[in-house]
């Protein structure tokens, strides 16, 4: 049996300015992981998680079922990981993995669509499996960017670098995008990514809201059509969007957390110019910015990170969260305090 698990994620500053050369700073979030297990098998087979098993009350279950969460589900992303690491071998390494056959098991404590990263880190581990099946060493630049190549080019999604750059090295990390290397012996992109001292981040808060769930394809494709066309505020707004990354990690090393915090604002700011998003989604952020917590999207769905000052400060925006359908978890590393 070969066992994976990948995090959840945060963006925390500069997203989603890392599908246009940009600069973010994320974080993994333990607390939520994707699972998948490897283990030899007659067949090949992709057993399903009972949240994606096809059963629905009626039609009208379906319909809001895919209006929430979209068409995918985790055996269409198991099964385009495969065929994609099976054509990266094929050209890379000349390895046929055409006969192989083992069953894939996998579950997820990852809320769905609420911009989250719940589909990379399902990627993402079955990936380090087949990795681990075939004894190759994928180096976490060269993962996370045949990890994007699934989405983008398999199942035609839009999407950055960002996601699977976190949840292939942990923790905090900063991205810089604006220049991209070439991995000689995989063909592969990838920016300058480096981890960062997490002790100085402010205390903060994920709350997610599963009633503003949303494939994030419809928002960044909005975006990318408005980039590719020229639009200069589009691109003005993405470029200072990836300074605040710049900024935030300044306010780290000068151990200024009421700055950062004040940077998850203005990142929120400038997003809201980006792209239309559901009401249902901002409405997270107003709640908690009304208790004087500034907050952010985590990606693009209905997920915000955001600041607090102390314990109480917490409860009160949990309450306030709590009382529209949200769920909310501190992300102090020492906290397993959930709302």
């Amino acid at each position: 049996m070969i066992t994976h698990s990948v995090p959840a994620r945060v963006g925390l500053l500069g997203n989603p300015s890392d599908g246009y050369g940009g600069r973010t700073l994320a974080l993994a979030v333990p607390k939520f992981t994707a699972t998948v297990e490897l283990e030899p098998a007659d067949r090949l087979e992709i057993v399903p998680a009972p949240a994606d098993e096809p059963l629905w009350d009626s039609v009208n279950g379906l319909v809001e079922s895919v209006r929430h969460h979209g068409y995918g589900t985790g055996p269409q992303l198991l099964a385009a990981t495969i065929a994609t690491f099976a054509d990266v071998m094929a050209s890379v390494d000349r390895y046929d993995l055409g006969q192989r056959a083992f069953r894939l098991r996998y579950r997820t404590s990852i809320p769905r669509q609420v911009g989250l990263a719940g589909s990379s880190a399902l990627v993402l581990a079955t990936m380090r499996c087949l990795a681990d099946l075939v004894d190759v060493e994928l180096p976490p630049p060269v993962l996370a960017s045949v990890a994007l190549k699934v989405e983008t080019q398999e199942l035609g999604i839009n999407a950055g670098l960002q996601d699977r750059v976190v949840q292939a090295y942990g923790g905090l990390v900063s991205m810089n995008f604006s220049e991209m290397e070439v991995d000689a012996h995989w063909g592969v992109a990838f920016g300058s990514y480096r981890q960062v001292d997490s002790s100085n981040l402010p205390s903060l808060f994920l709350a997610y809201r599963e009633l503003a769930a949303e494939p994030s394809d419809r928002f960044h494709a909005v975006l990318r059509q408005r980039y590719e066309a020229g639009d200069g505020r589009i691109r003005e707004l993405l470029a200072d969007l990836a300074a605040l990354a710049v900024q935030g990690e300044m306010a780290l090393r000068w151990n200024d957390s009421e700055r950062f915090a004040s940077l998850l604002e203005r990142n929120m700011e400038l997003r809201r110019q980006l792209a239309p998003i559901a009401d249902a989604q901002l409405e997270l952020v107003d709640v908690a910015q009304s208790c004087n917590a500034p907050a952010t999207f985590t990606g693009s769905g209905g997920a915000i990170v955001g600041a607090v000052t102390d314990d109480a400060h917490f409860a009160r925006v949990a309450g306030a969260l709590n009382a529209i359908g949200a769920a909310a978890v501190r992300l102090d590393a020492d906290s397993g305090e959930n709302a």
